[in-house]
């Protein structure tokens, strides 16, 4: 592979062009009065507290207008900008998003393996390390938080990095909202939105419906989603949050994986099988959860129920019937309080705390008649339970330096009940256990000029529905398939320099063992197995820049260099040592600029480049590097008690061609699902205040 050969060079001088016209507008600003960039302060659970200066890397994202007056499609819309993650798959709703941070997650054959997700505190990930983001409403996301790297000695089970997400709970004035979303391939969203409060509670309602015909033959969707949010204030130091989600997804199509003739030959079109046995999915999900605070006491407690509805483009098993239950609970109580007041005095923070996790699903199989319900073939109820007991010790030491240290242990018990038993009980269980240990120094070179340096781990089992797609095509579980686990050290410079910079450089290497990795067989095209490689190593770079060089402006640079690679990984026949890990480019980066104007105009120019990455894990396929161009416009105006956003957007503006994802080691050459060129959105947002 010739890694510079990661941008199309016209498409990048055109969007340098754009870059520069926005440059050339900023010098009509006045520049002598400067932005400051707030200081940033971390929400996500068990690391509340001031951003710089942590041992770690961590990204941190608040919402804005220029959040508002997007899509509103996929969380990817959020993370474009954030070195480290790399994401494919926003079009395809059928398979979700698929989300690698650092290499973690890029296997996934449907929704997000490897990272954690967390809403509001609480865990949207199984306890199998399973999450999806279909059920996510972004209409009330307020701010996002990435942890880069493996974090399982402060998340558990599949935490190779870790995205939480919280929403809008407190409302400063009673409001009423409403929104619409117009756009390309009969993108059509609808929003309401309230707000209201008593002396001591804060209340926030939001539906969104969603529809879409995709830019594919096959790749429409439908969905509904409902969320309401309590947060109250007792007194003292005491709160209680009750959250309610309800998603309804009737339809959400899968056009399939194509080889690159198919390609050449029309970009829309979908995979013949995926046509003829009516490939996509239906889904129905309800959550309930509470989160208790009290002084140093914190606790929640949660239960989610989902139905899934799929259909595979093959007979043999093609149809998928999934119940889930889904419920959880954890305490965590804190001793002491960090003091960076005064760097001749030792402070603490001690914490303490368990998780509670179990996970029941019903599976059945059943032939797939071309869209149509044949007799069963496989059924089994299959259980996850985790328990997790976790210490986390925080030292604020003297001279500018300090410490993190985590401590976790997991019990994770598995079981398979097989009720298809034509062919045999192959019932069992299995139990996997690991702890995971990490350790971070930090040290304040001067003020707000940070090193540090880390050691962490993560561990990874494969999730049920991994385990039960046995390639023998028998019940019970794949027992062959192992879980991973890494070791990961890195070391980082970060800062804020007069208020106008924010830099972030971070180096990491990871040691992966018994990685698992995905792949298709002749008789099951179109499903996904695993199996264990040996040992990856990973290398990569880091960098992040903001800059807020005028009162209103911002620009933002991202650049990531992965060099990811097999060092053992024989199967079969075939060795793969030293060869790239699939499904990962080397090179990836990004470049905004955004700009609010006093009078409620805003806007946002953003290019995205990323490079050639392969398909397949003998490293005989690849996908070429590509360049994206976004804009938004919109703005803000206020009349009386009404206010009024309109906006308008044009993605992938200067019409590139690309896959917006990669199949790994699909059978066939069907790796690649094509993208849209340009497409255009627009809508408005009415808000009155009560």
């Amino acid at each position: 592979m010739n890694s510079f050969k990661f941008i199309d060079l016209k498409k990048t001088i055109v969007a340098t062009l754009f870059l520069g016209l926005f440059t050339s507008l900023m010098g009509q600003v006045d520049t002598s009065k400067l932005y400051e960039l707030p200081t940033v302060t971390l929400q996500v659970p068990r690391l509340e507290g001031r951003l710089l200066g942590r041992p770690m890397a961590v990204t941190s994202l608040q919402s804005s207008a220029i959040f508002q007056a997007q899509q509103q499609l996929s969380i990817n819309e959020y993370l474009n900008e954030v070195p480290g993650l790399f994401a494919l798959n926003p079009s395809n709703f059928a398979q979700d998003l698929r989300v690698s941070i650092r290499g973690f997650g890029a296997r996934a054959a449907f929704g997000i393996r490897g990272v954690k997700i967390l809403v509001d505190g609480i865990p949207e990930t199984t306890p199998d390390g399973q999450g999806q983001t279909d059920n996510l409403d972004l209409g009330i996301v307020d701010r996002l938080e990435i942890l880069r790297g493996p974090s399982s000695g402060l998340y558990g089970n599949a935490a190779g990095g870790v995205i939480s997400i919280s929403s809008q709970s407190k409302v400063e004035q009673p409001f009423l909202e409403l929104g619409t979303t117009l756009g390309s391939f009969n993108l059509q969203q609808y929003q309401v939105k309230t707000g209201f409060k008593t002396a001591k509670s804060d209340y926030i309602f939001h539906v969104s419906d969603t529809q879409t015909d995709g830019y594919r033959e096959n790749s429409g969707m439908k969905s509904t989603t409902w969320n309401g949010q309590m947060l109250h204030q007792f007194a003292g130091e005491s709160s209680l949050k009750l959250i309610l989600n309800y998603t309804d997804s009737p339809q959400a199509d899968d056009p399939g994986g194509i080889n690159a003739a198919a390609v050449t030959e029309n970009r829309r079109q979908a995979r013949d099988a995926n046509l003829s046995f009516q490939a996509g999915e239906a889904i129905e999900q309800f959550k309930v959860a509470a989160i208790l605070k009290h002084k140093q006491l914190s606790t929640n407690v949660f239960f989610s129920k989902r139905g899934f509805y799929g259909l595979l483009p093959f007979e043999n098993g093609g149809i998928v019937d999934l119940k889930r239950n889904y419920w959880g609970h954890s305490l965590q109580y804190t001793l002491g309080k960090l003091d960076s007041s005064d760097d001749s005095k030792v402070s603490h923070r001690f914490q303490i705390g368990y998780s509670i996790a179990q996970q029941s699903d019903d599976r059945a199989r059943f032939n797939n008649l071309e869209g149509k319900q044949g007799d069963l073939t496989f059924e089994q109820t299959e259980s996850f339970s985790n328990l997790g007991l976790y210490l986390l010790e925080e030292l604020q030491l003297t001279r500018g330096w300090s410490a993190l240290i985590s401590l976790r242990y997991d019990r994770n018990q598995l079981e398979a009940k097989d009720r298809f038993l034509n062919n045999g009980n192959d019932s069992g269980d299995i139990q996997f256990s690991s702890f995971n240990p990490s350790i971070g120094i930090n040290y304040e070179l001067a003020q707000n000029t940070h090193v540090y340096g880390q050691f962490s781990t993560s561990f990874e089992t494969p999730a049920l529905s991994e385990l039960s797609n046995d390639p023998d095509g028998e019940g019970g579980f794949n027992t062959e398939l192992l879980p991973q686990s890494a070791e990961n050290i890195e070391f980082g410079l970060k800062g804020v320099v007069q208020g106008k910079w924010q830099y972030e450089l971070t180096y990491f290497h990871i040691r992966t063992k018994d990685e698992i990795v995905s792949f298709e067989i002749p008789f099951f095209p179109g499903r996904d197995f695993f199996r264990n490689a040996g040992e990856t190593t990973r290398d990569g770079i880091e960098t992040s820049l903001l800059y807020a060089f005028a009162k209103r402006w911002r620009m933002n640079l991202t650049y990531t260099y992965s060099d990811f690679s097999y060092l053992t990984y024989i199967n079969g026949g075939n060795d793969f040592s030293g060869n790239e890990l699939p499904g990962l480019p080397k090179h990836f980066g990004s470049a905004s600029l955004r700009y609010i104007a006093p009078g409620g105009f805003f806007a946002r120019i953003q290019t995205r480049f990323v490079g050639e990455l392969f398909a397949n894990d003998a490293n005989t396929a690849s996908d070429p590097g590509y360049t994206l161009v976004n804009l938004n416009l919109g703005y803000n105006v206020a009349v009386g008690k009404w206010k009024f956003m309109p906006f308008v957007g044009l993605n992938n503006a200067l019409d590139a061609t690309y896959n917006d994802n990669i199949r790994i080691n699909a059978f066939g050459g069907r790796y690649f699902e094509p993208a849209a060129g340009t497409t255009v959105f627009g809508g408005l947002r009415i808000r009155r205040l009560l």
